[in-house]
Formats: structure tokens, C-alpha cells, sequence
């Protein structure tokens, strides 16, 4: 038996790998699944991408997972129903993004309504969670099955699973940005520019540009900043510290005032090399969508974003520096205009009116989490 740090290295090594070379986000959660399986073996998975605005599921892997009721269920329970434990609002919204059921419930887990309407019919007991989060939102959960005659997760287990936190949300960000890229070809889309080690006849530069896409080039010849190498300084300061370091990120303001924001990241499944992508910074937030579709003014679409993320009254009054008494009065206005009485129909409102039929019709989503 390898020791416990070999053993972790390897199912993180494995992870790395799955995330360095899928292809699309139900790629990956495949991938980094098959990855963590001979460390955490279970009987049941899925994994959903969320907008990282409100921790809502946009999309997923479902098919290992609960049956079609077990899933309607689950995601009313989820956002419809009484206040359950071990939510994913709670875990993206936690200290700790990863949690066994029996630990939500001190060991008692027939408490959870989870528990006695989805996994006990369906032959399961227990459970783990983890929502997958950066500094933008969460933007992806994972939820683990096995059945009463095996052994709860362990310690060990769980923190595998949380440790893949970095390395799984950033992968999904890029399938995100390259997905988009190929999708929107308009004025504003994401650009692409790859980058190669030069040789040793081109010794004015570490790299050189590979390919770069037509709306990349536009990006880049919007860049006010002296050139280094084949990039502005800017861009290739970037290239280079994703070399040493995996990733990089950061934002640069454009000729026309425009803030744009770059991603670098190094080995790509396409070889040896760094991934630049350059799109508009812009926020990761529906409060827009929600004001055009429900006539909502964009403090009380704030409020109803900042409830679908689990946020109570106190919480959201101390984020917008406003007195309780004036988020229950946005609360008021925005029960008359979605017409719903309470924070759960609110919550169940935006999910299964707005994320459900985007899902269903398998609509791509942007860089932002967000469906195009």
C-alpha cells in the first residue's frame, strides 16, 4: 500500500492531467471523476456547472447520479423547499466548500429532508459535497454517492476532493473562454493567442506567437504599451509568469477606456506552450438580466441575486452597507413584481423560470458562468 502522501500526490497528478486536457466542461467533470475514483471510489456521482452570480446550476452531469425524480426532487428541495442542511448556497458561501452529510447533521442524517426523500428511496446513504469556488463565485459542484453498505467518507477523502478546488475551477474557466470564443465571433468576443518557446535561431524572446485569432489581434492592437518580444510588455510579463507559475491573470485598460481582462495559462493539451485569452472585463452577475426581464431597479435586482446565493437580511444589508429595514423593503418590491410571497418561491422563481429552460435547450454558456 503506498503511503498516504504518495497516494495524494498521485490522485492529484491525475487530476491535473484530466484538467489540462478536456475539452469541454462535461469533459472534465468525466475526466477529474475517472481521476479521483481509485481514491474515493462511489457508487453514484454528478457534477453541475453554476453561475458563479448566484450558485445556481447551469448544466452538469447527471446521468450517474439520482433518477429523473430523484433529480426533480433534489433541485426542489434544493431551491424551492424548506431550508435543508449542506446546500450548495452553504457550501459556496462556507469557510470549508466540502461536506459529508453526516457531518452536516452531527452523525444524524435522517434529519435532512435530503436524505429521507431522494437517498433513502433510492438506496443511498451517504453523501458528499463540494461546490468548486474562486475569487469570481462558485462555479462548479460535485456530489459523491455511495450506498449504506459501504463506509462513510473519511477525513482523507474529503480534503482530496477539496483540494482540487484550484486547479478544476480554473480549468472549467478557460473551457468557458474557449467555448465562447468559438460561439460569439462579434466585436467584444473573447480572443485567442497561442504561444510557443522560440528556438534558438529566434533568441530575441523566450516565445513566440503561434496562432493568434482575428479578434485577438484586434484586442491587441488596442493595447497602448510598448511591445517585448511578439507582445505588448504588458501581455508578455503575463506569458512569462504563467510559464513559471501555471497561470496568470490580469486586466488592462484600453485605448478606448475599455478594461480588458487577460488569461495565461501553460500547457495546453495542444502541446507545450502558453494560452493567452483576452476578453472585456466585465462583472460576473445577472442583476442586468434580471432588471430587463422583471422590471427590477438594480439595487433590488442585487438583493435577489444576493438572496439566491444564500445571503439572509443581515448578510446582505452589511455587503450593500444599507440598514435591514432597506433590504426587506427591495425584498417587498421584488415579491410584487416576480409575484412570489416568500425568499424560497423568490429563489425557485429565478431558478426553474430562468436556468431550467436555458439547461434543457443546451444553451452555451460564456465566460462568466452565464448562458449566451
Amino acid at each position: 500500500m503506498p503511503t498516504r502522501p504518495l497516494a495524494f500526490d498521485r490522485a492529484m497528478h491525475a487530476v491535473l492531467d484530466a484538467c489540462r486536457y478536456a475539452t469541454t466542461p462535461a469533459g472534465l467533470f468525466v475526466a477529474v471523476h475517472q481521476a479521483l475514483k481509485p481514491h474515493v471510489p462511489v457508487d453514484r456521482w454528478c457534477a453541475m456547472t453554476l453561475d458563479p452570480a448566484t450558485s445556481l446550476p447551469t448544466g452538469g452531469v447527471h446521468e450517474n447520479g439520482f433518477s429523473v425524480a430523484g433529480g426533480e426532487r433534489v433541485l426542489r428541495l434544493e431551491y424551492g423547499g424548506p431550508a435543508d442542511v449542506n446546500t450548495l448556497a452553504d457550501l459556496a458561501r462556507s469557510k470549508a466548500h466540502v461536506n459529508t452529510l453526516s457531518a452536516a447533521t452531527h452523525g444524524h442524517v435522517e434529519t435532512s429532508a435530503r436524505f429521507r426523500e431522494v437517498l433513502a428511496p433510492e438506496g443511498l446513504r451517504h453523501e458528499l459535497r463540494a461546490v468548486y469556488r474562486d475569487q469570481h463565485g462558485a462555479w462548479a459542484a460535485m456530489v459523491l454517492l455511495r450506498a449504506p453498505d459501504r463506509e462513510d467518507f473519511d477525513p482523507r477523502e474529503v480534503e482530496l476532493v477539496a483540494a482540487i478546488n484550484e486547479p478544476l475551477t480554473r480549468a472549467l474557466r478557460r473551457l468557458l473562454l474557449l467555448a465562447e470564443m468559438h460561439t460569439r465571433a462579434e466585436p467584444g468576443a473573447p480572443g485567442l493567442v497561442l504561444l510557443e518557446p522560440a528556438t534558438a535561431a529566434e533568441a530575441r524572446s523566450e516565445l513566440q506567437v503561434r496562432h493568434a485569432s482575428p479578434i485577438a489581434l484586434q484586442w491587441l492592437d488596442q493595447i497602448d504599451d510598448s511591445s517585448a518580444g511578439p507582445l505588448p510588455y504588458a501581455l508578455y510579463s503575463l506569458a512569462l509568469r504563467a510559464a513559471r507559475e501555471g497561470h496568470a491573470v490580469t486586466r488592462i485598460r484600453a485605448r478606448s477606456g475599455r478594461w480588458l481582462t487577460a488569461h495565461a495559462e501553460a500547457a495546453l493539451a495542444a502541446g507545450p506552450g502558453i494560452s493567452l485569452i483576452l476578453q472585456p472585463s466585465r462583472p460576473h452577475e445577472i442583476a442586468q438580466i434580471l432588471a430587463g426581464a422583471y422590471g427590477l431597479t438594480t439595487r433590488e435586482a442585487e438583493v435577489a441575486r444576493l438572496v439566491a446565493a444564500g445571503c439572509t437580511n443581515e448578510e446582505i444589508a452589511k455587503l450593500l452597507f444599507v440598514s435591514r429595514y432597506t433590504v426587506e423593503d427591495h425584498l417587498k418590491k421584488s415579491y410584487e413584481k416576480l409575484d412570489v410571497r416568500s425568499r424560497s418561491e423568490l429563489v425557485s422563481r429565478l431558478f426553474f423560470d430562468q436556468y431550467v429552460p436555458r439547461t434543457k435547450q443546451e444553451i452555451a454558456l460564456d465566460g462568466t458562468g452565464w448562458f449566451m
